[in-house]
């Protein structure tokens, strides 16, 4: 097969597993972009809001007849979405999670509400706008202020306490305000078919993060987790024609007395999920069957325990 990713960045390690099986075609806005070694193919694209991008992308995608589209960076993913018949006419299976799963994602106010309103346990979480109407609201300290539309750690504040908090948002536009949880922090790598059922559960610990990513993680066979992320998933799919597809990483914290918190959910590979690959669940093969039609069988609990430790490479060109 021949997959197409965007935003190709650093992404080294997955290049490199999905090339295993696969031609991959990366793209990107930058030219001294290490991945771009490593790809089968690169081509320098706009930025995904200039207004030629996905007709440039369509273009590439015909060039180099794609049979799969796998975006990696958020801001893009609903300017994907709405051109996914586009592409699917010209032979190219967007992998992608349909769009109100997207909104749900990539707006942590309707993450939360998402929660909520399905009884997923998760973390108390405020509008700025709603504290700064009701400084009176009881709220549990440390906090953390985060973006709506966030990525990775960037414009994420911590706050002690309540005079800290109302110094703070002052200068605060479409944020929320959660309630800390202390505990262990785990992504969990989900893979889901062209159908929305969901293929593979992997838990990963996350030992060190740096900048928003992780650098040191180990998996664990946890089936609390794997069967808590399962549920959460369905409930994402429970209504007709509107399905997660391809992969999510969803976070969430076990607190000190052993109850599960999620916290957030993003319609994309993570960081860390090459030590999913390594574990035994070969991604590659699995998006070879699906767009081949084949039907999958779930591989759910099948991975091995391992630990990763990420260090700096470098590539040297002339």
């Amino acid at each position: 097969m021949r997959i197409l990713l965007t935003a190709i960045g650093k992404r080294v390690q997955l290049i490199k597993h999905l090339k295993k099986t696969n031609y991959i075609v990366g793209i990107d806005a930058g030219d001294l972009t290490p991945s771009k070694y490593f790809v089968d193919s690169f081509f320098q694209v706009p930025t995904y809001s200039d207004e030629d991008y996905v007709n440039i992308l369509l273009d590439i995608c015909i060039k180099e007849k794609v049979d799969i589209l796998i975006p990696l960076y958020e801001k893009e993913f609903l300017i994907l979405d709405s051109y996914r018949d586009k592409f699917e006419k010209n032979g190219t299976t967007l992998l992608l999670s349909h769009k109100p799963i997207l909104e749900i994602c990539n707006d942590k106010w309707k993450t939360y509400l998402f929660f909520k309103e399905n009884d997923i346990s998760t973390s108390k979480t405020y509008l700025v706008e709603e504290i700064k109407n009701n400084p009176s609201l009881n709220i549990s300290y440390p906090i953390v202020a985060k973006p709506r539309d966030g990525m990775g750690s960037r414009g994420i504040l911590y706050i002690g306490n309540k005079e800290e908090l109302f110094n703070i948002i002052l200068n605060l536009d479409n944020y929320i305000i959660q309630e800390m949880v202390e505990g262990i922090e785990f992504t969990l790598d989900v893979l889901c078919d062209l159908d929305g059922e969901v293929i593979s559960i992997v838990p990963r610990q996350r030992l060190e993060v740096r900048a928003g990513e992780v650098t040191k993680s180990k998996i664990v066979k946890d089936f609390r987790l794997i069967d808590a992320t399962l549920d959460l998933v369905n409930k994402m799919n429970s209504k007709k024609d509107i399905k997660s597809i391809g992969p999510l990483n969803i976070q969430c914290i076990v607190n000190s007395v052993g109850d599960i918190k999620f916290i957030e959910i993003n319609p994309r590979f993570g960081g860390g999920v090459p030590l999913t690959f390594e574990s035994g669940v070969d991604y590659g093969k699995i998006l070879n069957e699906m767009i081949l039609g084949k039907k999958i069988q779930p591989i759910i609990g099948e991975f091995e325990e391992l630990t990763m430790l990420r260090f700096d490479d470098a590539v040297f060109i002339k």
